[in-house]
C-alpha cells in the first residue's frame, strides 16, 4: 500500500492535470503532424474521389467499432480510484477482469458485424465490388481492438507518458507507409492496406502496454488470484454506468464519423473526403478535448469523493483555458485556411476551407465542455449528460440533412456549431446546481 504522500492526491491537482495533459499533447502533437503529412500526400497521390473512398473505408471501420464501445476505461477510473487510494488491489483486479471480459466480447462482435454489413453498406456510399472486398478485409483489423480496459489501467496509474507514446505509433506507420506508396506509385489498395496495418499496430501496442502495467502493479500480488469469477453485481451501479457510457460513445460517433458516411450518402465520396479533410485539421482541437477529459477525470473523481475545493478549481480553470486556446485556432482558420489547404494539399481541396473554420469553432465549444463533461461524470450525472448529448445529436443530424441539401458542404459546419454550443451551456448549469445542492 502506497504512503499518502506518494499517492496522486497528495500533489497539486492543477499542476498534475497540466503535466499529464502535456504528456498527451506531446504525443498527440507528433501524431497530428504525421497524420496531416500522410493525409496531404495521400490526397495528392489519389485525388479527391479515391481519397474520399479511403476515408469512407476507414470511417466505416472506426464507426462499427465505436458502436460496440462501452468505454470500460471510464468505469475503471470511476470505480478504481477509491480502491487504488485504499490499496485494495484485489477489488481492482476483479474490476479489471470484468472489463476485460467486455473487451473480448465486443471486439469479436464488432469484427463479425463489420464483415456482415460490408456488402450492404458499401454500395450505398459509392463503393463498387472491389472496394467492398477491401472494406471486408480491413474489418479483420477490429480483432486487435480489445484494449479499452488497458486504457483505463494506464490512466488509473497515471501512465500518461505511455498513452502519449502510443498515440504516435499508428500515425508514424501511416506517414512512412504513405511516403513509400506514393514513391512507388502504388495503387489504391496499397493505401487501404497501410491504413489497416497502422490501425492494428497501434491497438496491439496499447494492449501490450496495458497488460504489462497490470502485471507490474496488480498481477503479481496474492490478491490478484481467483478473479475470473468476478461479476458486475459486486460494484454498485457499474452495469448502469457501462450502459450510459456505451450510449454516450454512440452519440459521440455521430459528428465524428457518422457525419462522414452521411455526407458520402448525401453528397458523394468527393464531399465526404473534403469533410473528412476539414475534420482532420479540426482535430487540432477535438483531440485535445478528449485528452482533457482523460487527465481531469481521475482528479475530479477523487476531489468530489473527498469533498475537496480543488474540484471547482480544476473544472472551471480548465474550461476557460481550453476555450481561449480554441478561439486562437478559429481565427487562424478563418484568415489562413484557404492558403493552408492550397499549399499543403492542392487547389482542388480549398473548397473545404469554410467548413474547416466552422468545425474549428464547434471543436472550441467541445474543448470548453471537456472538463465540464468529466465533472458531470464525477458527480454522478452521467445519465443527464447522455440525455443532453442525445438532444444535441438529434439537432445535429436534423440540421445536417436540411442544411447540406440547401447550401451544400458548409451546412455540415453550421450544424456542428449549433449542436456543440448547447452542450457546455447546459453542463455548466447542471454542475452549478449540483454544487449548490451539496453545499446546503
Amino acid at each position: 500500500m502506497s504512503k499518502p504522500e506518494e499517492r496522486p492526491a497528495a500533489h497539486n491537482p492543477m499542476r498534475r492535470v497540466l503535466g499529464n495533459f502535456g504528456l498527451l499533447v506531446r504525443g498527440r502533437g507528433i501524431a497530428a503532424i504525421m497524420l496531416l503529412a500522410a493525409t496531404a500526400i495521400m490526397a495528392r497521390a489519389l485525388g479527391p474521389v479515391e481519397f474520399g473512398l479511403v476515408v469512407l473505408i476507414q470511417t466505416y471501420i472506426v464507426l462499427v467499432r465505436g458502436l460496440l464501445n462501452f468505454k470500460q476505461y471510464l468505469a475503471i477510473v470511476r470505480y478504481g480510484v477509491p480502491a487504488l487510494d485504499a490499496g485494495d488491489t484485489h477489488t481492482l483486479g476483479r474490476l479489471i477482469s470484468i472489463c476485460r471480459r467486455v473487451d473480448r466480447y465486443t471486439c469479436i462482435t464488432a469484427t463479425v458485424l463489420a464483415l456482415i454489413l460490408a456488402p450492404l453498406i458499401g454500395p450505398r456510399i459509392g463503393m463498387d465490388q472491389d472496394h467492398v472486398i477491401l472494406l471486408a478485409a480491413y474489418s479483420f483489423a477490429l480483432l486487435t481492438t480489445g484494449n479499452r480496459t488497458d486504457i483505463g489501467i494506464l490512466r488509473l496509474f497515471d501512465q500518461f507518458n505511455i498513452l502519449g507514446r502510443q498515440m504516435t505509433v499508428g500515425p508514424t506507420i501511416r506517414f512512412f507507409g504513405v511516403i513509400i506508396a506514393w514513391w512507388q506509385d502504388s495503387p489504391f489498395s496499397v493505401y487501404v492496406a497501410i491504413m489497416a496495418f497502422a490501425y492494428g499496430a497501434e491497438n496491439i501496442y496499447l494492449g501490450w502496454c496495458g497488460r504489462r502495467e497490470y502485471r507490474r502493479r496488480i498481477g503479481n500480488t496474492p490478491e490478484a488470484k481467483k478473479i475470473n469469477d468476478a461479476s458486475m453485481a459486486e460494484f454498485s451501479g457499474l452495469r448502469n454506468f457501462l450502459w450510459i457510457t456505451y450510449w454516450q460513445s454512440n452519440i459521440d460517433l455521430i459528428p465524428k464519423h457518422g457525419s462522414i458516411l452521411l455526407a458520402g450518402a448525401l453528397l458523394g465520396p468527393t464531399d465526404a473526403g473534403l469533410l473528412r479533410l476539414a475534420r482532420q485539421f479540426s482535430t487540432m482541437l477535438s483531440k485535445p478535448a478528449g485528452m482533457i477529459r482523460q487527465v481531469v477525470f481521475p482528479d475530479l473523481t477523487r476531489s468530489w469523493i473527498q469533498g475537496s475545493a480543488d474540484f471547482n478549481l480544476v473544472v472551471y480553470r480548465t474550461a476557460l483555458f481550453a476555450g481561449g486556446l480554441g478561439l486562437l485556432f478559429v481565427l487562424a482558420g478563418y484568415f489562413f485556411g484557404d492558403a493552408l489547404l492550397g499549399v499543403l494539399i492542392g487547389k482542388e481541396f480549398v473548397a473545404a476551407a469554410p467548413v474547416l473554420t466552422l468545425l474549428l469553432l464547434a471543436s472550441t465549444f467541445d474543448l470548453t465542455a471537456s472538463s465540464l463533461r468529466a465533472a458531470a461524470y464525477a458527480i454522478g450525472h452521467a445519465g443527464n449528460v447522455l440525455r443532453l448529448y442525445i438532444v444535441s445529436a438529434v439537432i445535429y443530424v436534423t440540421l445536417f440533412i436540411v442544411l447540406t441539401s440547401q447550401v451544400g458542404l458548409i451546412g455540415a459546419g453550421l450544424a456542428a456549431c449549433a449542436a456543440a454550443l448547447l452542450r457546455p451551456l447546459i453542463m455548466a448549469v447542471m454542475i452549478s446546481n449540483r454544487m449548490r445542492s451539496r453545499a446546503v
